[in-house]
């Protein structure tokens, strides 16, 4: 991902210039970055769908609004410096909210909010299930419910993401990459099933969710999979009169405007709170959307545009007018306190860290136990310990990420025994956080799912100059079996030369006979 000059535009009658401060990242953008979601060819795809910053010029006949507010908006291209939108789509931040924070609010409130109160009818004492509720969405969805009084029962896709989920209240959580869960509702429901469905899992997941609801239930589907896909789904289960939204909340939604401002209202007076949150530099925005990608995270990812003097800006030969980054503020002085409580922020663990640490610490008897962001090892004797040098981390958005031990598998571990398990154990390492690998360990048991799977194809057709399909590492979901069939990949070149080879010289062979046939028959007449 590169940034490139653009013009700024002028605000027209009914619109609004925002100075961005700070961006929420989506997993569509994700999606589409991957090249997983269709791209019309008429399409002028920016990044950045919601934003929060200050108002620097405003259209003719707005009101409501002055040069100076701070304000949360949604936009398009809110990567960029300088933003200009509908006022329709701008509100007022509330004053007790950091930029960064409120930059979580618009995309996955606004969608949370239509889905569950507008066209779900949630109300006090519905059971409503909540797929990936520790994503965006998922845990808007999450806090609007708690507020209206549901029971709720949720899905997280690892242990870490379903321990915070019981740590906010939540009693009924269960794993989202097993459709056992459907089996786990129907029995905590004492077979009742759920009244509402917040979707966005796809497959069997859809049709498992589907099963779950009860009577006149409604089912929100805000995945967009198997619509795109075209997907096909019975008609049976819908003889319970059950209700199928598919949801897709923007600003050509009617009466988006009025939606908005209800949704900020709730913020205003403090009945929602902002999303936990992880910041990345803008320098870092690719780092931002592999942690999305990778699936890892709780709540939102945000991009912080405050560093962008760093910024390398590629050459566009369509932009005339580049924009010149406006300079900072000047500093203003910190105390020695202030300085020592932000090295403390930057060093230490995040809680997901934290709650990572405390679990492999109870795993274990040792009596004493050192959690640090920094590798000790190398400073205890370093002549006998085997170990891969790390470069020390310089900000928050470079600490090493955290790695988990291998989950409890069916087959036993075998360490890579040749130079192409090696590489594609290392990117499966990387990829899943994984502390080691074994060859016969299946890629989905290890948390992997198709987001992963289309980085690991990268990242293997980098490291291995081959051209590998999807398809291909789906149908060999283990090192061992997908080693196997890329060796044979990468043989089948020269044995299909030689065999080329062959047949050339077959045919001469063939073509001389008959030139001696020929001659014969001549002879002979």
């Amino acid at each position: 991902m590169t940034f490139q000059s653009g013009s700024r535009q002028q605000p027209g009658r009914g619109e609004i210039e925002i100075e961005v401060a700070a961006t929420g990242l989506n997993f569509k953008e994700v999606l589409l970055a991957l090249g997983m979601l269709p791209i019309p060819t008429d399409a002028d795809l920016k990044f950045g769908l919601e934003c929060a910053g200050k108002i620097v010029a405003l259209g003719e006949g707005v009101e409501g609004f002055e040069i100076g507010d701070e304000v949360i908006a949604f936009g398009d291209g809110c990567f960029s410096r300088f933003l200009t939108t509908s006022a329709l789509s701008v509100a007022l931040k509330p004053k007790h909210l950091s930029l960064e924070a409120a930059a979580t609010i618009p995309v996955a409130f606004t969608t949370a909010y239509y889905s569950l109160m507008q066209l779900g009818r949630l109300s006090k004492g519905d059971r409503v299930l909540i797929h990936a509720a520790a994503g965006g969405v998922g845990m808007a969805a999450v806090q609007i419910a708690q507020w209206i009084g549901a029971e709720i029962f949720a899905t997280a896709g690892n242990p870490e993401k379903r321990a915070f989920l019981h740590s906010i209240g939540i009693e009924h959580v269960f794993d989202s990459r097993s459709v056992a869960f459907a089996e786990e509702v129907m029995q905590c429901t004492h077979g009742k099933g759920v009244d509402v469905v917040l979707n966005s899992l796809a497959g069997e997941f859809l049709t498992k969710s589907l099963d779950v609801l009860a009577p006149y239930g409604r089912f929100l589907e805000i995945g967009k999979r198997d619509i795109l896909n075209n997907s096909q789904l019975g008609l049976k289960v819908f003889a319970k009169c059950l209700s199928f939204f598919a949801i897709n909340v923007d600003r050509q939604l009617p009466n988006f405007s009025d939606l908005w401002r209800e949704v900020v209202q709730h913020f205003h007076e403090r009945n929602f709170q902002p999303l936990p949150y992880q910041v990345f530099a803008i320098d870092s925005v690719a780092r931002a959307f592999e942690e999305m990608a990778r699936a890892k995270h709780i709540g939102k990812i945000v991009v912080s545009l405050e560093n962008q003097d760093s910024l390398s800006i590629g050459e566009n030969k369509d932009t005339k007018v580049p924009v010149a980054f406006s300079s900072r503020e000047p500093k203003k002085s910190v105390t020695p306190a202030q300085t020592y409580q932000k090295q403390l922020l930057e060093q230490g663990l995040s809680s997901a860290e934290g709650i990572e640490a405390f679990n492999r610490i109870l795993e274990n008897t040792l009596s004493q136990v050192l959690v640090s962001t920094h590798d000790f090892r190398l400073q205890i004797k370093p002549d006998l310990v085997s170990y891969s040098p790390i470069p020390e981390a310089t900000n928050k958005d470079n600490l090493s990420k955290p790695t988990y031990s291998r989950p409890e598998l069916s087959t036993t571990y075998i360490a890579p025994r040749n130079e192409i398990e090696q590489k594609i154990s290392l990117i499966w390492q990387e990829l899943l956080g994984s502390e080691q690998v074994g060859i016969h360990d299946n890629f989905f048991e290890l948390g992997g799912d198709s987001l992963l799977m289309v980085q690991v194809r990268s990242k293997l057709q980098a490291a291995l100059n081959c051209d590998i399909s999807t398809a291909d590492l789906f149908e060999y979901p283990t090192i061992n079996v997908l080693a196997g069939y890329l060796s044979q990949t990468q043989n089948e070149q020269p044995a299909f030369e030689q065999a080329q080879e062959r047949a050339k010289r077959q045919e001469a062979a063939i073509e001389e006979e008959m030139d001696l046939m020929r001659l014969r028959r001549r002879v002979y007449e």
